[in-house]
């Protein structure tokens, strides 16, 4: 009877090793997989930020140089070009004009697909994101020759109205799933107690949808702030963007490549400061499902 039990006990431990042993491994292996994961995503904004910082001539160097001196000569040159500082400063105002009118046209969108009854709402939003869908190429052509009619052909204006159709669907679509999942009890409750329908909207829901308005500011910002096809087409002088002056330093012959590097590692700046500003609400915020409420 006693070499029963023991038996059964050394089975029993044996399982609980097997058990602890096998969290063991899908414990090194999850850690495993995101540290490599880490090192595939890390990896090429160091080699950016090293391109950027080795003297001119050895930034794209066979075999590349792991040790060197670091120097900002590349930077220095960037801040002299008065072509560059323009682009960038043409950017910034274009691309933060866009995201604040798509919030302001967008959100009250939303916010009224979401709340009211609409005729053919399925139908609204099928189309509303279908029109994200279509390929840049197959748009730009029309842009163009719409652009040229009104006069909006190298205007700032031009481009923060095309940011602004772009980014539009994507702001409706996600806005109307973050005012789906707010009850509407909420605004009653604030109506009872004798606000409006505005101050309801303002005082209630907003402050409830803050991360999904961060989120869709974000994405909008990258989006437009990335975008090179419609500034090729739609700019020559005055609205130049920083993504077709940094597609400048890729010549027909030879590529400038710590010139290029330094640019693309400058334009990386705004997009990690707008997300380190904007950090808490966007795991919030780019957690919610999109749907179609029934």
């Amino acid at each position: 009877m006693a070499t029963q039990d023991t038996a059964v006990d050394s089975a029993t431990g044996s399982q609980w090793i097997d058990k602890d042993t096998r969290e063991t491994i899908v414990t090194v292996v999850r850690h495993t997989i995101l540290l490599t994961w880490s090192f595939i995503v890390l990896f090429p904004l160091y080699w950016l930020a090293s391109m950027s910082l080795k003297p001119p001539g050895t930034a794209n160097s066979l075999p590349p140089e792991w040790i060197f001196l670091p120097t900002v000569y590349n930077y220095i040159q960037l801040i002299q070009d008065s072509g560059f500082v323009e682009a960038f400063a043409n950017s910034l105002v274009m691309v933060s004009a866009s995201v604040v009118l798509v919030l302001l046209i967008g959100v009250p969108a939303a916010y009224v697909l979401s709340r009211y009854d609409i005729p053919m709402e399925r139908d609204i939003l099928v189309w509303i994101l279908s029109s994200r869908m279509l390929p840049p190429i197959a748009v730009v052509l029309p842009f163009f020759i719409i652009f040229r009619e009104l006069n909006l052909f190298d205007t700032r204006i031009g481009m923060v109205l095309m940011y602004v159709s772009i980014n539009l669907s994507l702001v409706v679509w996600v806005m109307k799933a973050f005012f789906d999942g707010i009850p509407e009890t909420l605004e009653e409750a604030a109506r009872v107690d004798g606000a409006t329908q505005f101050q309801g909207f303002t005082k209630v829901v907003l402050p409830a949808a803050k991360p999904g308005i961060f989120s869709v500011a974000i994405i909008s910002f990258i989006f437009a702030w990335i975008e090179l096809l419609f500034g090729l087409v739609l700019t020559s002088f005055e609205a130049v963007p920083v993504t077709l002056f940094v597609y400048s330093f890729i010549g027909s012959r030879s590529i400038e490549w710590g010139m290029l590097a330094a640019a693309s590692t400058a334009m990386i700046v705004p997009v990690v400061i707008f997300l380190i500003a904007v950090n808490k609400y966007l795991a919030a915020g780019l957690s919610f499902g999109v749907v179609i409420k029934e």
